[in-house]
């Protein structure tokens, strides 16, 4: 009978032991995944932020090259505005001061 309390504290000793052991064990994968999970996220934001600068780099350059065909076409705009305006100038000088001319005489009669 003592044997076999002896056998029983002994083997509760071992178990106590591989307990403890699955234990440990178990605190370390806690530990690695904790440290994989920042690791995986750390690479994920890196990641996400090239794609994100990429993307800002793509639309500015896109709103740079638009706005300079903007200000492209604007300034060919008023460069022909002014041409025409040049050409009619005197012309249109001539119609307004007639149709003043001719809008007072209708005034008076």
């Amino acid at each position: 009978m003592e044997n076999l309390i002896r056998e029983i504290i002994e083997l509760d000793k071992q178990k106590r032991l591989e307990l403890k052991s699955l234990e440990n064990e178990k605190n370390k994968i806690s530990s690695f995944l904790r440290e994989k999970r920042l690791e995986i996220e750390k690479k994920y934001k890196a990641e996400a932020d090239g794609i994100y600068q990429k993307r800002k780099n793509e639309t500015e350059a896109i709103i740079s090259k638009a706005k300079q065909d903007t200000e492209k076409a604007f300034k060919d705009s008023l460069k022909n505005l002014e041409v025409t305006f040049d050409e009619h100038r005197e012309e249109w000088i001539k119609d307004l001061y007639a149709y003043c001319i001719s809008y007072d005489e209708k005034d008076e009669s």
